[in-house]
């Protein structure tokens, strides 16, 4: 008897040894885990989506917009603790169509950056979002809730500008996060164009919801909401209707010459195109078009690496924004500047007369041709402006060189801004070259030579952008400001506050005489309304007076050259700068009815039959 009682004490000694030891565990080792386990049972914070900020053209029609998706997360601290998490991602991905790997691979990724939800999958099929729903019991911790994605209204419209948003990368996560800004893994960003370049005033501000949730996880009540905080809208100087009419335009010419390429063995089918509409006045971009494009809403949906290597090694490089990007000889256009070097540093005047007698000119053993075969007698400067002659730009080339080396006229393309970044907003604007004697010796290893001057004088060796090249023209117009180019005109909140107004920004007022700009406007308005311009065909009909000047510009890449126009109107009064850009585009003819048509739609011009791209012009320049 005395046995079996000492037994059962011994059992009862050692049963109350063996709770106190796991009360201890319990409370002392594990104690802080359960009581966050308990925390993460009794709260729950779940994310509220912002909307991204609208982008509206300057008569309010909106251009970029959102729309309602969702998104798919996991709640860590609503996993029950002998669930793993690497099998509930397995189980949902055999439940819907969501790949497994790629759920792992983003919960292991945005775990780092959430203390709460993670975001797994962002806008899931409606499908996906009621087979969730049907096994919320098999799935605990995981959540759907509405969010909103990017809508380009129009889908291709203007996408070199607009840009599009996509998933954070790593580089920007680090970057954003060393600047102080609260982004985590899985955000959208801006990628490219104004989504990228105004990132910081699209984005929206994330909410949390924090409710209280039973042991199996359902809401029980909300304890609090911090709202979200919708992006601001961006409200552009872009007008809407002419951006989609110069888009238009500009593909169906680029692609019918390129037709047209195809049937003639001396034309290059062109590969590329460029157009600008801007506000000389004010540098408020109206239009801006690099085609070919490409429709913003594959990159909403989620291109898929074969997808986007298409696009990426198309040859006509259709991701390429041509105004911005494009490097290039601006052929004739850049007589322009020669011209006002002649004018403030020669003393070139409008009637000052020049011989071109053999549609030659020589230095030495070296030859320089002009366009046209055979020489074109006497001609006054402003005639050579029109005529856009070679060997009188030759003559004032060399003339330069001979008094100021290769340093006057390089001086002047740089106070037109050439060389440099006009400061437009956008992402990846290139400045292109101003060559000199510094360049030279540094990057050949020789001096600046006359030949090189001439060559310069006419727009050769140099490289210019097509937006570098319309801000010069306008300065022209305007009597000598510079103005930096810009697309946005204000940035509202919300709440419709005005949160920016942009005014307009000079870069520069030139140095030059005001009857420096008034014989440029005298030999561009030649061009166009003369008879022996190299544009009258098409402008000197016209109801409103324009002025121009057209270049075509040889490109060592493939012996075909590229097709400028650049001008404004009215003359004595512009609202309108236009300029035209056709990259390998054989002559600066073909740009003349698309630069015409535009003139005629921003005024309301009646067209006329004779506007056609199909003709192949004598004379051409």
């Amino acid at each position: 008897m005395d046995n079996r009682v000492n037994i059962l004490r011994m059992f009862v000694v050692a049963v109350l040894i063996i709770l106190a030891l796991r009360a201890g565990q319990l409370q002392l080792i594990m104690g802080n885990y359960y009581y966050q386990l308990s925390e993460g049972n009794r709260l729950s914070e779940r994310p509220i989506s912002a909307p991204r900020g609208k982008i509206i053209d300057r008569n309010n029609n909106i251009l970029v917009s959102n729309k309602e998706s969702y998104n798919i997360y996991l709640l860590p601290n609503e996993v029950p603790p002998e669930i793993e998490i690497e099998d509930l991602l397995v189980k949902l991905g055999e439940l819907t169509v969501l790949d497994s790997e790629l759920l792992k691979n983003n919960y292991q990724r945005g775990k780092s950056h959430s203390s709460s939800a993670v975001l797994l999958k962002r806008n899931i099929s409606r499908e996906t979002l009621v087979i969730v729903g049907e096994n919320s019991d098999k799935l605990p911790g995981i959540l759907i809730k509405e969010s909103s994605m990017r809508e380009y209204v129009y889908g291709d419209f203007a996408p070199h500008l607009v840009g599009y948003v996509g998933e954070i990368s790593l580089d920007q996560l680090k970057s954003f996060s060393a600047e102080g800004y609260n982004y985590k893994g899985g955000d959208i960003v801006g990628k490219n164009g104004l989504e990228k370049e105004y990132e910081l005033y699209l984005r929206g501000h994330r909410g949390i919801e924090q409710i209280e949730v039973n042991s199996r996880g359902e809401e029980v009540k909300t304890l609090s909401i911090k709202p979200p905080i919708a992006g601001n809208d961006l409200i552009l100087n872009l007008d809407l209707e002419l951006q989609q009419y110069v888009e238009k335009l500009l593909e169906d010419e680029l692609y019918k010459l390129r037709e047209i390429a195809e049937k003639d063995p001396e034309l290059y089918p062109p590969t590329g195109a460029a157009a600008i509409v801007m506000d000389p006045n004010t540098g408020a971009i109206l239009s801006m078009v690099s085609k070919p494009g490409y429709n913003l809403n594959d990159f909403v949906r989620g291109l898929t690496y074969e997808e986007y290597n298409l696009l990426n090694d198309d040859p006509l490089n259709p991701l390429y924004n041509r105004p911005i990007m494009s490097q290039v000889n601006p052929g004739s256009i850049f007589k322009l500047v020669t011209g006002t070097a002649a004018i403030e540093s020669l003393g070139v005047k409008a009637n000052t007369v020049f011989i071109d007698k053999t549609g030659k000119y020589t230095i030495g053993e070296w030859e320089y041709r002009n366009w046209h075969p055979g020489g074109e007698g006497e001609l006054t400067f402003t005639r050579a402006i029109a005529r856009s002659n070679n060997v009188v730009f030759y003559q004032l080339g060399h003339k330069l060189y001979n008094e100021y080396k290769g340093e006057k006229l390089a001086w002047t393309a740089r106070q037109y801004g050439l060389g440099s970044k006009t400061h437009i907003d956008l992402p990846d604007e290139k400045e292109g070259l101003v060559p000199d004697n510094d360049w030279k010796w540094e990057s050949q290893g020789e001096i600046w030579y006359p030949g090189d001057a001439v060559h310069l004088s006419i727009g050769q060796k140099i490289t210019t952008t097509p937006l570098q090249l319309i801000n010069m023209v306008s300065a022209i117009a305007n009597g000598g400001s510079l103005y930096k180019p810009y697309l946005v005109d204000k940035i509202i909140s919300s709440k419709n506050e005005v949160v920016i107004d942009f005014k307009p920004e000079v870069l520069r007022h030139l140095p030059f005489k005001k009857n420096t700009f008034d014989i440029l406007k005298k030999g561009m308005a030649e061009v166009t309304n003369a008879s022996y311009g190299t544009a009258s065909k098409y402008f000197k009909d016209f109801s409103v007076k324009v002025a121009g000047k057209t270049g075509t510009a040889q490109t060592s890449a493939t012996g075909a050259n590229h097709g400028w126009f650049a001008g404004f109107a009215p003359l004595d009064d512009p609202e309108i700068a236009v300029l035209v850009f056709l990259e390998e585009g054989n002559s600066s003819a073909y740009t003349l009815p698309i630069a015409a048509r535009i003139f005629q739609k921003y005024y309301g011009i009646e067209q006329t039959p004779q506007l056609d791209s199909e003709e192949v012009f004598e004379g051409r320049e």
